[in-house]
């Protein structure tokens, strides 16, 4: 489909089936992210955000953008930071595939979580409130965002330790020793009382890249927390730790960490692993999970998931992002560091 059509398909869809009275004057992708295509629109007065379904051959049960498009509607007036949604539509003869519209926010788009050209006193500001929305995710009412049956409440481990499985063996390319490690010893030590505690929402993909960033104030926060494609309901602490391990990545790797970094520049503004989690606990008021270990290295076993799915879609020629080559290969490192972590918990 031509850029020409798809422009006239979506000023009628939009004028048909939403209450923007924009009309769209131009399409542009964003060369960022690995999974979903997104596109700024340019309107004749503002701007907006498209995000699309990605074409080609898909794992099952992945790139689910009308859940994704569900959360966010649900937590727009929430203290939860979401853009504005528009409108979703299903209808593939309009855009070539599944799509919805939101808010484009404008803010700064940050992928270094070493956050080089900010000060200490921003980078501070800027992990604190990225706590506070973690802290918050754990204590939004479901039932008053309808929300309490968007995900299972018991079994979030079981359920996503198979699922992962399914979708790395259904994109392997090669032997991942390591990952075959903890293929065969995650589901044996699922610690049983993480169940115990309440379910709350998930993001699902908490990194510094599914965020936007803006000053206001003089003060450093969260714009917008985007990327809701994997969010469910889970126990709490499934986020924090997801995030916790993506810090401990080196800084070298194509999807960046702080690796050393904290320890040798101590006036970073950035906390330590033990006081973000500190700061979590004091929020929330949870004790400290004795299995903290195992969810890093679910963690690194879930994400080197995501990772081959990447790698695969780069075979496939359906991948979104400019270094998905780099990225996908990043799931052995990955795995690696399960392996380590998981070594250390038993």
């Amino acid at each position: 489909m031509s850029v020409k059509n798809k422009i006239n398909n979506l000023n009628l869809w939009i004028r048909e089936k939403t209450s923007l009275e924009e009309d769209i004057v131009s399409i542009k992708k964003f060369e960022i992210g690995q999974s979903n295509p997104t596109y700024l629109l340019k309107a004749n007065f503002k701007n907006f955000v498209l995000r699309s379904k990605p074409l080609g051959n898909l794992l099952p049960g992945a790139h689910r953008i009308d859940r994704e498009y569900k959360v966010m509607s649900a937590l727009i007036g929430s203290k939860l930071p979401v853009p504005k949604m528009y409108g979703y539509c299903n209808d593939v003869n309009v855009f070539g595939s599944e799509f919805y519209i939101m808010e484009f926010l404008d803010g700064s788009h940050e992928f270094d979580p070493i956050l080089p050209h900010y000060s200490s006193k921003q980078r501070k500001q800027i992990y604190r409130h990225k706590i506070e929305i973690l802290a918050e995710l754990a204590s939004v009412d479901l039932e008053e965002l309808g929300l309490e049956k968007f995900g299972r409440p018991k079994g979030y481990l079981e359920r996503q330790i198979s699922l992962w499985i399914k979708q790395y063996r259904a994109s392997q390319t090669k032997n991942i020793e390591s990952m075959e490690f903890l293929i065969e010893n995650i589901p044996k030590y699922i610690p049983k009382e993480i169940d115990d505690l309440s379910p709350c929402l998930l993001h699902g993909d908490f990194r510094l890249d599914n965020m936007m960033l803006k000053n206001e104030n003089n003060s450093m926060k969260v714009l917008g927390l985007l990327d809701w494609e994997l969010s469910t309901l889970s126990p709490p602490f499934i986020d924090l730790s997801y995030w916790a391990l993506m810090l401990r990545f080196e800084t070298n790797w194509p999807i960046g960490g702080l690796g050393q970094y904290r320890n040798i520049h101590k006036n970073s503004g950035i906390p330590e692993e033990e006081e973000m989690l500190e700061s979590y606990l004091n929020i929330t008021g949870f004790d400290k999970p004795k299995y903290w270990k195992y969810l890093l290295a679910f963690n690194s076993f879930r994400f080197a998931g995501i990772l081959q799915g990447i790698a695969k879609r780069v075979i496939d020629g359906n991948n979104a992002g400019e270094n998905a080559y780099e990225v996908g290969e990043q799931a052995e490192i990955v795995a690696n560091l399960g392996k380590e972590i998981f070594k250390e918990y038993l």
